[in-house]
């Protein structure tokens, strides 16, 4: 006799634990480990996922003990092995989400119909795991350096995931590989159609597609044996979930390479002050562009003295000089909507309509792409006003002189990243024009001229704002040197719940202040590993419902 032990899909806490349940005969030879089932629960039929399976001596259960049998199966065959099952525990640990949050994401949305016959999902070979950071210089294309690694793994007869920033606009990287791998490549990003996406799941699954191509979601793709995971413009924040069960991509990879025992590289031109704070706390490989390359590439920064008129006249006579040569300009802007603060896309586009006539001017503002137009043709401007929306990483024609307005409003946000956000932003809007010969020109409006940021845009130099800003960091005890962990309660929380929070180790509890849907909590813990096991207790029998997101994205 099989006895399986099942996790459901019921998002109940009361429900996260492992429900036993006969395997009838006629399932035997295809349920196993990371198998896709339906069982019976207080009258109906619920889906879940098989998480352990073994044989029970005949008469150990007695008749009548209330043990019911797994209805059917569902899908073409496993989705996970015992390694993603252990992935999934330690997600679902460290994000303080119950299992089922993160068994789901490796289910494709489509399950099709079972099959006569499924190969087990064998473990892979675990093997210590490389890390490398690659910090790429402004103008150096990483595609060839992907190219050759993919292969050498593919050809070791492994796998490879390749996870890019959101896709929305489309994307070159995955673009150029699924190019030069066209027999091994799945596209599973949520641009393509579910029934497509669904089928490249499978195949992955099966082993019949062994590249992986997709945004933060494809670091769950049900596939056994990755050789090599790449995170592509690691910084971004758009690889951070924003819907339940809020996970980082990033943390993710580093999760599935430690029990693949593959190479994980974070790759980006401006890596992530919590990454470099990872690596130098365990001993990752930090690649870091020659300074020599790094000062041949940058574009020559000069910096602007903020002035009431929409644009400085120095930002004018550059796009003028840019537009003379025929070239294109980008000018960046805060905002999306005039404020007190300065002019948004539209009024910008008013004004350079009349000092610049003539000029084709677009607009590459998230309100106007979403309204009409694709960023590709917005960039096809002469002058192109635009907000971080275009710094999208599509082929886009040539962009000679970059224009940062309103410095001082990114760098003053009211967000405690705000500085390092605003750095990244600009540090890739210099990439834009880095690398021309004759060189760039990169023009920033800010009174904040001594400001740890614009020196190091002014150098061109990564490591001195990351130095920097790690250091009013620590100052600070902010993150990375402590963990934020944001609660979103339906209602007001209990007295009783509110002490609790108090009393975890090392933690500082800020709120509940009132928000969009309910209440909110802010903790601040020194070492999130203390915590995470008392705060899902905590959470788990709270009376009111409680969403955690640890390392919320906005702090």
């Amino acid at each position: 006799m099989l006895v399986a032990e099942v996790i459901v899909d019921l998002d109940v806490w009361s429900l996260d634990r492992p429900l036993s349940y006969l395997v009838p005969e006629s399932l035997v030879e295809r349920a196993r480990v990371g198998s896709v089932v339906r069982v019976p629960l207080r009258g109906r039929r619920i889906r879940g996922w098989i998480v352990a399976i073994g044989e029970v001596a005949p008469g150990s259960w007695k008749e009548g003990s209330g043990l019911e049998e797994i209805a059917s199966l569902s899908g073409r065959g496993p989705i996970f092995d015992e390694a993603l099952l252990a992935m999934a525990r330690t997600m679902a640990r460290r994000y303080v989400h119950p299992l089922r949050s993160f068994l789901s994401l490796f289910t494709p949305a489509r399950l099709g119909r079972p099959r006569v016959s499924s190969a087990p999902v064998e473990d892979a070979p675990r093997e210590s795991v490389k890390h490398l950071v690659w910090h790429i210089g402004p103008s150096t294309d990483p595609l060839p350096r992907y190219t050759e690694e993919i292969g050498r793994v593919l050809d070791s007869g492994r796998s490879a995931i390749v996870c890019v920033p959101e896709v929305h606009e489309g994307s070159r990287v995955l673009d150029a590989l699924k190019a030069s791998f066209p027999e091994d490549a799945a596209i599973v990003h949520s641009g393509v159609d579910p029934a497509d996406r669904a089928a490249a799941l499978w195949e992955a699954s099966e082993g019949r597609k062994r590249l992986i191509l997709g945004g933060r979601a494809a670091i769950f793709t049900p596939m056994a044996d990755a050789g090599l995971i790449i995170v592509h413009e690691e910084h971004d924040r758009s690889l951070k979930e924003q819907r339940a069960p809020y996970y980082s991509a990033v943390e993710a990879a580093i999760q599935r390479a430690a029990v693949s025992g593959g190479d994980l590289w974070l790759v980006s031109k401006a890596p992530s002050l919590a990454t470099l704070s990872r690596a130098a706390a365990e001993g990752w490989t930090v690649e870091l562009p020659p300074r020599a390359e790094l000062r041949e590439a940058w574009p020559f920064v000069e910096l602007l003295e903020p002035i009431r008129a929409p644009i400085p006249r120095r930002a004018v006579a550059a796009i003028m000089e840019a537009r003379r040569r025929g070239e294109r300009t980008i000018v960046l802007l805060p905002r999306t909507e005039t404020t007190a603060s300065g002019p948004g896309p539209r009024r910008l586009m008013e004004y350079l309509s009349r000092v610049v006539p003539g000029a084709r001017i677009s607009r590459a503002d998230r309100p106007a792409l979403d309204r009409s137009g694709t960023l590709k043709d917005a960039l096809s401007g002469e002058i192109v006003v635009a907000t971080e929306a275009a710094l999208a990483e599509i082929e886009r024609p040539p962009v000679s002189t970059a224009i940062a307005l309103g410095l001082d409003s990114f760098l003053k946000r009211p967000l405690g990243r705000s500085v390092e956000d605003a750095f990244e932003t600009l540090w890739n809007l210099g990439c834009l024009v880095s690398g021309r010969k004759p060189k760039g020109r990169l023009l920033l409006e800010t009174a904040m001229t001594d400001h740890h940021s614009v020196q190091a845009l002014t150098r061109g130099d990564h490591r001195f704002f990351a130095e920097r800003e790690l250091v009013v960091r620590r100052n600070e005890e902010a993150p990375p040197f402590t963990s934020l962990i944001k609660l979103n309660v339906s209602g007001n929380p209990s007295d009783e719940t509110v002490k609790k929070l108090g009393q975890l180790p090392g933690v500082s509890v800020l709120g509940p202040i009132e928000g969009r849907m309910g209440s909110e909590i802010m903790l601040r813990a020194k070492e999130l590993e203390a915590i995470v096991d008392p705060l899902r207790e905590i959470v788990s029998g709270a009376a009111e419902r409680i969403l955690v997101e640890v390392d919320p994205r906005e702090w």
